[in-house]
């Protein structure tokens, strides 16, 4: 199976009763501590991978004394159980699925655990640092992430240790001693940056619900109307639109996912575009415009129309006049072709006629001439 599959149903989901939450020494950084265990367990990971290759496939030992693996389709398989994290070390985060994942490289892997995880995932938070040293959380510059910032959002999760994407890309024997096991795979959804449950909070308040809500969880009366008035100054100036239509896009951003909130406001949702309709007289002026434009584009290309009329007119008068010359021609050229075979057959009957002939005085004399034997040359 070398494609990601994925099975969504909450009742499948496996226990997760190991996924504790880990200290973190800074609030701040995206760095997993350190663990003086984790060398010892490095090489016991790397040994088992080496005996799991022999066992699978064929080994070689490079230059370096490092193992390298050959086997020729699906040297990692592995299934990834997905979990949702706001924020790293927690650890009551949603289950998303299982997967079966299996890949012929490393780089291979990462992306079909990229493809299988990106829609899980929300616009990145990073940190902006104040003059006075402060941080506060924004929004990164773009909406949706790419596969070569994946590794700002995944953890994996082996027993109770924690990896890095790039642990990963280090060494093949990591994803090697993986093979045919089950490994968790936590997706923080608004990136690693949000490094624990402090962190959250303050990205909660100031990103997240940055609106005020009344008792139900919604946005309070004074939030939409500030939020409508904002739009209204935006894009009243172009759109044709009754007041409540103002209140209804605004209540609908506020109720939406909060990544996206800054691009809803860039033209109506779907649901409301029958509300909203461009005025008229703005309408007809870029038509009017637009129709200025292209006159003027029609009008670049008359004068080269003109020329080339022109000129077609004088080649034609030139090809009628040389075809009457043509034809002309080729009526000489036919008569004295005619005259040349005519005096051709005149010659030869002249020829005929005048043709030398033997006569009968001439067979006379012929007769009277004898043989004699020369005497006097002797």
């Amino acid at each position: 199976m070398n494609e990601g599959t994925e099975t969504d149903s909450d009742a499948d989901a496996p226990a997760a009763e190991y996924l504790d939450d880990f200290e973190l020494p800074d609030a701040w950084s995206t760095q997993l501590p350190e663990d003086p265990l984790d060398k010892t367990l490095d090489e016991l990971e790397n040994s088992s991978a080496a005996i799991h290759s022999r066992e699978n496939g064929q080994s070689s030992i490079s230059e370096d004394g490092e193992c390298s693996i050959h086997v020729e389709k699906d040297l990692f398989s592995c299934v990834l159980l997905a979990y949702k994290r706001q924020f790293k070390g927690q650890s009551s985060g949603s289950y998303i699925a299982r997967w079966q994942v299996t890949a012929h490289s490393t780089t291979s892997f990462i992306r079909k655990v990229w493809n299988l995880a990106k829609e899980h995932l929300n616009r990145e938070v990073i940190f902006d640092v104040k003059a006075d040293g402060t941080t506060s959380p924004v929004w990164a510059e773009n909406e949706s992430s790419s596969e070569k910032e994946f590794g700002k959002f995944v953890l994996f999760q082996s027993g109770r240790r924690h990896y890095v994407l790039e642990k990963l890309t280090e060494s093949s024997n990591l994803l090697q001693s993986w093979r045919n096991k089950e490994i968790t795979v936590l997706l923080h959804v608004y990136s690693l940056s949000v490094s624990n449950r402090t962190v959250w909070s303050s990205v909660k308040e100031n990103l997240i619900d940055p609106s005020e809500r009344d008792r139900s969880g919604a946005a309070t009366t004074q939030a939409v109307i500030g939020l409508a008035d904002e739009l209204r100054s935006v894009h009243g100036k172009h759109l044709d639109v009754h007041g409540m239509a103002w209140s209804f896009w605004a209540n609908s951003i506020l109720n939406g996912p909060a990544h996206l909130r800054e691009s809803l406001k860039d033209h109506p949702p779907q649901h409301l575009a029958h509300l909203f309709r461009v005025k008229e007289g703005l309408h007809v002026n870029a038509i009017r415009r637009e129709l200025s434009v292209a006159h003027s584009v029609n009008n670049s290309y008359h004068e080269e129309v003109v020329a080339l009329r022109q000129v077609f007119d004088v080649v034609e008068s030139n090809v009628e006049s040389l075809n009457a010359s043509l034809k002309m021609f080729k009526i000489r050229l036919e008569a004295l072709e005619l005259r040349d075979r005519l005096s051709d057959s005149m010659i030869n009957a002249m020829e005929t006629a005048v043709k030398v002939q033997e006569d009968d005085l001439g067979q006379e004399l012929k007769s009277k001439i004898i043989d004699m034997e020369d005497m006097d040359h002797m």
